[in-house]
């Protein structure tokens, strides 16, 4: 049974400035990720990686080319649109969290089910849910200062998925952390990917935080150069 791609890339091009300052970002980007992929994103700075993770977040547009998610295409999307599709499909994680200061671990879980105008019982509901599944139960009153980094990425991790995401994008997620942390965060998306089917997407300049995908994607100068697929015994067990 073939299994339709989630992402598709078609010729992607993306360019900015004009004239000799004109920067062509992507440049003819085909791919396809299907649900249920971890797939990390490799490059260095200026490769186009950032850029192409805008795009499938609804947070740029191509300037040529179609990104089809789920098999519709979205050029044609309004702005409206576009913040349809990160609201309800997408989970996003930054590598410097972008919690609310002084409140509470749980009020920042429930932020985006805020935005689709959930009832407080049920937002609380599923917020409590999230944080107890990223291992911060007992924690949910305690404000981001009262947080350490880790603890912090695992609220930001809650609040990406409170909404029960198609995918969740990760830019660099545990570049803020230390190497002990960054494995206990690195187990915890391979488990949500693993064990709830969420898609993963992660930006990253680490090749042991790479590792944990099970197939890599390397962008040099606006270029797909690499796409491959690791064998499981090259990922990290959890």
């Amino acid at each position: 049974m073939t299994v339709s791609p989630l992402i598709t890339f078609k010729d992607i091009c993306k360019v900015y400035g004009r004239g000799e300052a004109t920067i062509r970002a992507l440049d003819r980007i085909n791919l396809s990720i299907s649900p249920g992929e971890f797939v990390s994103i490799m490059g260095p700075s200026g490769s186009g990686k950032s850029t192409a993770m805008n795009i499938i977040g609804g947070l740029d547009v191509p300037s040529s080319g179609e990104y089809l998610f789920q098999g519709i295409p979205t050029s044609g999307f309004s702005r409206e649109q576009l913040t349809l599709l990160r609201r309800h499909m997408l989970g996003f994680v930054f590598q410097g969290f972008n919690l609310l200061a002084r409140t509470s671990a749980v009020e920042n879980v429930e932020l985006p089910l805020v935005y689709r105008g959930m009832d407080h019982a049920e937002r609380r509901r599923r917020a409590m849910a999230a944080l107890e599944q990223v291992g911060l139960k007992g924690r949910e009153g305690h404000t981001t200062q009262e947080l350490s980094g880790g603890q912090q990425q695992r609220v930001a991790i809650a609040r990406a998925i409170v909404t029960d995401p198609a995918v969740l994008l990760a830019d660099e997620p545990t570049g803020n952390l230390d190497t002990k942390t960054s494995v206990e965060i690195m187990e915890l998306i391979t488990r949500l990917n693993r064990e709830n089917g969420i898609t993963v997407i992660m930006v990253t300049h680490e090749e042991d935080i790479a590792a944990y995908a099970k197939r890599l994607l390397r962008f040099v100068d606006g270029h797909l150069v690499t796409d491959e697929m690791r064998a499981e015994e090259a990922s990290h067990a959890v």
